[in-house]
């Protein structure tokens, strides 16, 4: 995976931070974590820290880009790059060669990759290798481009052919991959611990939106800071993470905080979880954290994409902007409403994204 682990708290490396720690705690696996050094920005402290918490996984960093020597840039990275034939390839000659050297070196059984835009990574594996590519997101449909659509989409599939299992998060996803590769399709439940507080609670966090600062997050904020924030009143938003660099302009009700250390302050005394998403694609990592702690979710369309339930699960619905500011402020202030809500969340959690579902099923492939 390309994503540094070490790196802030967004979904992906959320996500990647999990699958490690199954890993590193299944010492019977020889488990080796290849990324790329120039794009997750690794610093020594953070190789350190990696090591600290996963003692148990060879840690090894690429380099997207090959600047020892020139010419081999230049031929083999820089020139091939502007003529490659598939659209969402994001590797390289030079790349494929070095991670597939990795692979042969120490014999591996199972190679994982992540994101399709990568998978072009196993052209030079050995086919009595089992090769798994876990998507997070369907590419084609984060385009907004309907000329190249097709292209993409052809693209896509054919990356995904090359994988003996094909991981999606997303029921829909499962269902276009199915009907495309005829490869097997594993719908994977993102786990999360529960974190449930059954007691009542006091809050000390009206409404709280955690987020990385990804094109669709400001696209989201935007939309609610401009449409949904005047129509609240006596409410304060608590904004979390690298979003809050998007935001330029400075509200009475809004507090940022940026960067956090302890998510779990934030969740635990929280009345109310936001994720504004107009655009997007996949299930959204911080929709699912946030339901594990049985917080409702005021959300948008875009933001229960992927879920099983797309109805009583924890999640408050609406495209339109009075609508959204209604759900809030029910949840505010009616507190039967709000238990009605947050027991939907927690039942809802409990059946279909629990740690011991995931667990079983990644035992089975790996195990």
């Amino acid at each position: 995976m390309p994503d540094n682990p070490m790196s802030g708290k967004a979904g992906n490396t959320t996500r990647l931070n999990y699958m490690l720690s199954y890993f590193n705690e299944n010492k019977a696996l020889d488990v080796t974590f290849v990324s790329l050094r120039d794009w997750g920005m690794w610093k020594k402290e953070e190789e350190i820290l990696f090591h600290e918490k996963f003692p148990n996984i060879q840690l090894h960093l690429l380099d997207k880009k090959y600047k020892k020597s020139f010419f081999k840039y230049l031929f083999l990275y820089k020139i091939p790059y502007l003529f490659k034939i598939n659209s969402i390839d994001t590797t390289s000659y030079i790349l494929r060669k070095e991670f597939s050297e990795i692979i042969k070196k120490s014999a591996f059984d199972v190679v994982l990759i992540s994101y399709a835009t990568w998978g072009r990574l196993v052209n030079e594996v050995s086919a009595g290798t089992c090769k798994i590519i876990d998507t997070h997101d369907f590419i084609t449909a984060q385009s907004r481009h309907k000329r190249t659509v097709g292209k993409l989409f052809q693209d896509e599939i054919s990356i995904l052919k090359q994988y003996d299992n094909i991981w999606t998060y997303s029921v829909e996803e499962e269902y276009i991959f199915d009907q495309f590769t005829n490869k097997k399709v594993t719908l994977m439940p993102v786990s999360f611990p529960e974190n449930f507080i059954e007691k009542k609670q006091e809050f000390k966090y009206d409404i709280i939106y955690v987020a990385s600062d990804n094109p669709h997050n400001i696209n989201g904020i935007q939309w609610f800071l401009k449409e949904v924030l005047p129509l609240l009143n006596n409410v304060k938003i608590h904004i979390i993470g690298k979003i809050g660099k998007a935001i330029a302009e400075d509200y009475p009700n809004v507090v940022k905080y940026g960067m956090v250390d302890d998510l779990q302050e934030f969740y635990s005394h929280a009345r109310v979880a936001i994720c504004p998403m107009m655009s997007g694609t996949g299930v959204k990592i911080k929709v699912l954290e946030a339901l594990s702690y049985g917080l409702p979710v005021v959300t948008n369309r875009r933001g229960v994409d992927g879920l099983i339930n797309k109805k009583n699960n924890g999640c408050l619905v609406s495209q339109d902007p009075v609508e959204f500011s209604e759900s809030i402020h029910q949840l505010m202030n009616d507190d039967v409403f709000y238990e009605k809500v947050k027991k939907q969340a927690i039942c809802y959690f409990k059946e279909n994204h629990n740690s011991k579902i995931e667990k079983e099923i990644l035992d089975s492939i790996f195990l």
